[in-house]
């Protein structure tokens, strides 16, 4: 019921934003999103979590009709009705008509109460209740995959804004090649060769940034749509790769996934509730014993004709022409068949544990590489830039370690990003938002 509310006080909010035209926006041009608002706008919009909101919605409201029947029912009857009866008299055709004008009223009120039925009612009212946990977990599991996209987006994200802003530091680099090439080619102390590579590498930089530049606005729109935006205004997201190690063993993961997989959850639920269908299906089998009362009352003068009745009624089906047996059969087949697949969804989730964890491991391991390597191409450039502007340098020893160090930090990126990315699955298969 917590989670009920938690998704109803989002809809809720959704559609009163929706209908006061004076509400802001979820986002506002020039917003600066941090994840979690970014998650946050997505759950409120997302049209597919709002149709399984309603689906259970569907499975409560089902649930309310089928415990209707354990409950006693009660009905009520009236009658009007004006009568007007012409006679003649048989012997003389030719006498006045004679006119009787007679009102005649009825009315009647009947309850009913089943007592006993072997469980068959019972059954299929815990059947009805299973089938809408099952309809929230799938609720809840699409929640699941809008958060898991947008943190995916999110993080694609940074990845793509980190490297353009490299692309632009290389840019500035390569300006400032050329403005030491020319100064000394017109000073005469280098050649002209000295400016043309100058000149290569900033136009081979300028067309990385556009390409960074591209990359950048399609994550960008990536992240807009994983948020149900169509026409998102102009929005930037905290940037933030810092590594921030994940404590966490394959034991964890995997106990957590089972326990808190909302797919295996839904599926759970079913089975229950194929149980309790077979339970109710050889309910079916046995009589029905039921209460009944009434009161009545009828006639066109006063004192009417009244009474009342009581009783005990036992209904019981002799033959149905094998109905009963073929339904039977039917429910046991449906329970055995989404055991099975409960069986196949837990095999997934030891997989996308184990992967995800190998996945978080290989990133780290990454990341310390990538670390070294970075610290590395520095020293190396800064040997390179240390010549070339001493004089004893070239541009292609300058160009090859300005190269080596754009692609080290590159590497570094990409393995910071593919850390939260692997965090990420990791709280995705465990069914956390």
């Amino acid at each position: 019921m917590r989670s009920t509310g938690i998704f109803a006080i989002l809809f809720l909010a959704a559609a009163a934003s929706a209908a006061e035209p004076s509400a802001p926006p979820v986002i506002q041009a020039g917003d600066v999103l941090p994840l979690e608002r970014c998650i946050a706008a997505a759950l409120a919009q997302d049209p597919d979590l709002r149709g399984l909101g309603y689906a259970a919605d569907a499975a409560e409201a089902r649930l309310t009709q089928d415990r209707s029947v354990l409950l006693p029912s009660a009905s009520a009857t009236a009658g009007y009705q004006k009568n007007q009866a012409v006679m003649r008299n048989a012997q003389d055709p030719y006498s006045p008509a004679t006119i009787n004008d007679f009102n005649y009223k009825t009315g009647q009120v009947s309850v009913s109460q089943l007592l006993f039925d072997f469980g068959k009612r019972y059954s299929s009212v815990k059947a009805t209740r299973f089938l809408r946990d099952a309809a929230r977990s799938r609720r809840d599991a699409q929640a699941v995959l809008v958060s898991a996209e947008v943190k995916n987006s999110y993080y694609n994200l940074l990845q793509a804004k980190r490297a353009r802003d490299l692309r632009v530091e290389m840019v500035e680099q390569y300006k400032q090649h050329l403005s030491v090439a020319k100064t000394r080619f017109e000073a005469g102390v280098r050649p002209k060769y000295f400016v043309t590579k100058a000149e290569t590498d900033l136009s081979s930089a300028e067309l990385d940034f556009l390409k960074a530049d591209k990359d950048q606005q399609v994550a960008q729109a990536v992240l807009a749509t994983a948020m149900n935006f169509v026409n998102a205004p102009p929005f930037d997201i905290v940037v933030n790769l810092d590594f921030e190690k994940y404590d966490i063993t394959l034991e964890d993961i995997l106990a957590r996934s089972f326990a808190q997989r909302q797919d295996l959850k839904a599926l759970n639920a079913q089975v229950e509730s194929a149980r309790k269908s077979l339970s109710a299906a050889r309910g079916d089998l046995f009589p029905a014993f039921y209460a009944s009362a009434g009161y009545q009352f009828g006639g066109s003068i006063s004192p009417y004709t009244n009474g009342w009745n009581a009783g005990v009624n036992l209904t019981a089906d002799l033959f149905t022409g094998l109905r009963k047996v073929g339904k039977i059969s039917e429910a046991k087949d449906l329970m055995r068949q989404t055991e099975t697949q409960v069986e196949s969804l837990k095999l997934q989730i030891g997989l996308d544990a184990r992967k995800a964890f190998l996945s978080l491991q290989e990133a780290e391991k990454a990341i310390q590489t990538a670390t070294l390597g970075v610290e590395q191409a520095k020293e190396n450039r800064d040997i390179a830039e240390t010549s070339y502007t001493t004089g004893s340098g070239t541009p292609v020893e300058v160009t090859d370690a300005a190269v080596l160090y754009s692609n080290a930090r590159l590497y570094l990126i990409t393995a910071l990003t593919n850390y939260k990315l692997a965090r990420a699955n990791i709280e995705k298969t465990m069914g956390m938002r």
